[in-house]
Order: structure tokens, then C-alpha cells, then sequence
């Protein structure tokens, strides 16, 4: 059994942060921070995206710091703030060097004890949010603290309106954008050169994704949320088959996604 002190977030007022690495060198500044954001001062959120996860790098100070983001979001008055502070958080929590940081950390079971709370909080707002931006980046903090790292990733193409990976044939750039038919796979970006080749996605699951359990999951998240009607009905698209239009190689789409957003 873990002992208390094992599952206790480091204490703000703890001398060990100035020891524990940030993006800029001691993490003696991130306490302040935290305590900045528990009382609502919401610039200081940018600040502390640029200590912990900066350019979506981690480090020591990050696994710490996650609990308190986690206690932050549930005591502030501000949704945008809390949406804010989830979206951190998980932007933490889908590094593909979190198991790294944690192997390391003596703070790892804090961490993971917060990840609970973490996923019940963006799945409630999830529920009552209206705006589609919003409900987007809240469906990506739950899907990763719901152990969908990998989807998690990938959907902010959503908001962006368009995914891009490289061919895992070929190697040329592909883009992937919503047409009306669900999504379509061009070898440039549509915008620049509507003449660019393409291929329709033909919807899924693909029966050997490694992501269909991701698919039944946000499935199941989205279809009673009308502002992400849209993204419910291309989901299937998004973990379809599909081709390349330079090569002809056929490929799973989320699993492609996934493995180019690791590389």
C-alpha cells in the first residue's frame, strides 16, 4: 500500500521545486504561478504553459505541477480558465515522454492519482459546454486522460479543420481535409492548389486499427453532443481506410495519424 506522503501533491510552499528542472532551468517560479491561477489571474496561465510544456515539452516541474492544474480547475470561477487548465494538463498528460518523466519522478503517484478527477471534470464540462472550439479541446483533455493518448493527439485537427501526416508508403506530405462526403486525402494543401490529387477515406473502424478501442470511446462521448455533430459523423472517416493519391497505398488513417504524430 502506498504510504500518504507517496500520493500528496508537492506542497506550494515546498523548497524542493527550486530543485526540479523547467523549461528555463529551476522550477522555483511554478508555486507562484499555481497560486496565481487558484485566484483566478488567468494571464498567468501562458506563463506556466511556457515553464512546463513548452513547445509540448515536459520535464520534472511538469509532473508536480499536474495535480495542482488539477485542484486549480476545480476551484476557479472562470469555465474558459478551467477549460484552460485541462487543456494543459492534458497537453502533459499525452507527451510521449510522460512514462519517461514518471519512471524518474517521486512524484508519479500524485500524478496519477489526479488523472481521475482530471477526466471526470472535462467530461462534465464536456456535457455543458456549447461552443464547438471549446467542446473540441475538451474532448481531446478527456480522451487523453482517459488513456487515449494517442487519438488525443491527432484531434485537434478538428479544430484546425485538416490533419496532415506523411505517406507511410511513400513519404509525400498528405492532406487531410472535411469535404462533404466525410474526408478526403490530397497530396497538397487544398487551399494553395485545389487541383491537387485526391482520394476519399472510406469510413471504419479498420478491423485491425489498434485505435478502435479510441473510435467506441469518443463514439460514445460525442453522440448526444449537437456542437460536435460534425465530428461525430466523420469519426468513422478519421479511423477509415485510406489512400494515398500519389502512391495508391492503402492505410489505416488514425493509425497513421497516431504513429506520424510520435515521429
Amino acid at each position: 500500500m502506498e504510504k500518504l506522503t507517496e500520493i500528496t501533491p508537492l506542497d506550494l510552499d515546498s523548497a524542493a521545486w527550486a530543485s526540479l528542472a523547467d523549461a528555463y532551468g529551476s522550477a522555483e517560479e511554478i508555486p507562484l504561478l499555481l497560486q496565481d491561477l487558484r485566484q483566478g489571474e488567468a494571464e498567468a496561465l501562458d506563463d506556466l504553459y511556457g515553464h512546463i510544456c513548452h513547445q509540448g515539452s515536459i520535464y520534472p516541474a511538469s509532473v508536480a505541477a499536474f495535480p495542482h492544474l488539477v485542484s486549480a480547475a476545480a476551484v476557479v470561477a472562470s469555465s474558459d480558465l478551467r477549460a484552460g487548465l485541462l487543456s494543459l494538463a492534458a497537453s502533459i498528460h499525452e507527451s510521449t515522454r510522460l512514462d519517461e518523466q514518471l519512471q524518474s519522478s517521486p512524484y508519479a503517484a500524485a500524478y496519477r492519482a489526479a488523472v481521475p478527477a482530471a477526466l471526470a471534470m472535462a467530461l462534465a464540462d464536456l456535457a455543458r459546454v456549447e461552443d464547438r472550439l471549446d467542446s473540441i479541446y475538451l474532448l481531446k483533455a478527456a480522451a487523453s486522460f482517459a488513456g487515449f493518448d494517442g487519438a488525443a493527439r491527432v484531434l485537434s485537427g478538428f479544430a484546425d479543420e485538416e490533419f496532415c501526416l506523411a505517406c507511410p508508403g511513400c513519404g509525400v506530405d498528405l492532406y487531410v481535409w472535411p469535404v462533404p462526403e466525410g474526408l478526403s486525402v490530397a497530396t497538397a494543401d487544398p487551399v494553395f492548389t485545389p487541383s491537387a490529387k485526391t482520394a476519399l477515406v472510406t469510413a471504419g473502424p479498420v478491423d485491425n486499427s489498434a485505435q478502435r478501442d479510441a473510435f467506441a470511446w469518443l463514439q460514445a462521448q460525442t453522440a448526444a453532443l449537437p456542437c460536435l455533430d460534425d465530428v461525430a459523423r466523420r469519426l468513422p472517416f478519421l479511423f477509415g481506410s485510406a489512400r494515398c493519391a500519389e502512391c495508391g497505398h492503402a492505410f489505416s488513417l488514425m493509425d497513421a495519424l497516431v504513429n506520424d504524430a510520435v515521429a
